[in-house]
C-alpha cells in the first residue's frame, strides 16, 4: 500500500470510529475502499488486494449511487429566460475601467491598465485581476459579493491554470491551438494581442477571449474575455457578450504610472 493509500485508509478509520461513537455507524467506507484498492491492483498487477475484505458493502445502493454522482457527474448549468432576453434590450453606455498592477523585477514598476466596458456588467469581488458580473437590469447600488454560476462574467485574468493558459502557451511556442471551438489570429490590435478565441472549459462553460500580456516581465498567459454557460452558444446574447469584450479588448491600454528603486532587495 503507498504512501497516500495509507492517508486515504486512515481517513477512513476514523471516519468510521467517528460514527461508531455517535450511533451512526456502519458507514460502508471500508468496504468500499477496500474494494477501491481492488480494483487499483487488478488495474496495475492483474490480482486483487491481499487485505481486501470479502464481505459486502454494508452501504446502500442508493447512498452508493449518491456518492459516486457527488463524485463524477458535471453539474449542470442553465441560463434563465430573463437573462436570456436581455439581449435585445440595448447595451448600456460604456464606462473607462482603470486599476493598477505591478510589473518588473521584484514589480518595482506600477502600472495603469485601462479599457472600456459596457455598462451591462457590474464589477464584483473576485480572486483574479478584474471580475464584473452581467447584470443589465441592475445598477451599482448592489452587492459586490453577490454571485450566480449561472449568469454571464466578465473577467481580466493574469495567470490563468486551464485550457486558455495552454493554449496561449502553445500559440507562444509556435503551435497552433487544436482544442478551441474558435480561433482568429488578430494583426491590428497592437503587440500584446495575438489572437481570440472560443472554448469550452472544465466546468463544460463557454470562454470568449483574447490573449493580452498584462505584465512585461511575467505572466504572458493572461487574458481578457467573458465566461457564460454552453446554452446561450448561437443566440442573440451570445453576441452581445462578444461585442463587450471586442470593445475592452480594442480599448485595452497600459501606462507606467512609477518605478521605483529597490537596491536592497
Amino acid at each position: 500500500m503507498g504512501f497516500f493509500d495509507k492517508i486515504l485508509k486512515g481517513a477512513v478509520d476514523a471516519i468510521d470510529n467517528a460514527a461508531a461513537k455517535n450511533g451512526n455507524g456502519p458507514t460502508g467506507l471500508k468496504d468500499l475502499f477496500n474494494q477501491a484498492m481492488d480494483k487499483k491492483d487488478e488495474a496495475i498487477n492483474g490480482s486483487s488486494s491481499t487485505t481486501a475484505s470479502s464481505k459486502p458493502s454494508t452501504a446502500t445502493t442508493s447512498s452508493s449511487s449518491k456518492r459516486s454522482n457527488c463524485a463524477y457527474t458535471r453539474p449542470t448549468y442553465t441560463t434563465p429566460q430573463e437573462v436570456l432576453d436581455t439581449a435585445s434590450i440595448p447595451a448600456k453606455p460604456s464606462r473607462e475601467i482603470t486599476y493598477e498592477i505591478f510589473d518588473g523585477k521584484d514589480a518595482e514598476i506600477r502600472v495603469k491598465v485601462s479599457f472600456d466596458l459596457s455598462g451591462d456588467f457590474i464589477e464584483t469581488e473576485c480572486e483574479f485581476d478584474y471580475g464584473a458580473m452581467y447584470l443589465p437590469n441592475c445598477d451599482d447600488d448592489f452587492d459586490d459579493n453577490y454571485s450566480d454560476s449561472n449568469t454571464p462574467y466578465f473577467e481580466m485574468v493574469s495567470a490563468p491554470d486551464d485550457e486558455i493558459y495552454y493554449m496561449i502557451d502553445k500559440y507562444r511556442n509556435g503551435g497552433t491551438p487544436d482544442n478551441a471551438m474558435m480561433f482568429l489570429r488578430v494583426d491590428d490590435m497592437g503587440s500584446r494581442i495575438q489572437f481570440k478565441a472560443k472554448v469550452k472549459n472544465r466546468f463544460g462553460k463557454i470562454e470568449y477571449f483574447y490573449n493580452c500580456q498584462f505584465h512585461d516581465e511575467f505572466n504572458p498567459q493572461s487574458y481578457i474575455g467573458v465566461c457564460y454557460n454552453a446554452d446561450v452558444v448561437g443566440t442573440p446574447l451570445e453576441k452581445k457578450l462578444m461585442d463587450a469584450v471586442d470593445e475592452a479588448a480594442r480599448t485595452f491600454r497600459r501606462e507606467v504610472v512609477k518605478i521605483e528603486d529597490r537596491p536592497f532587495r
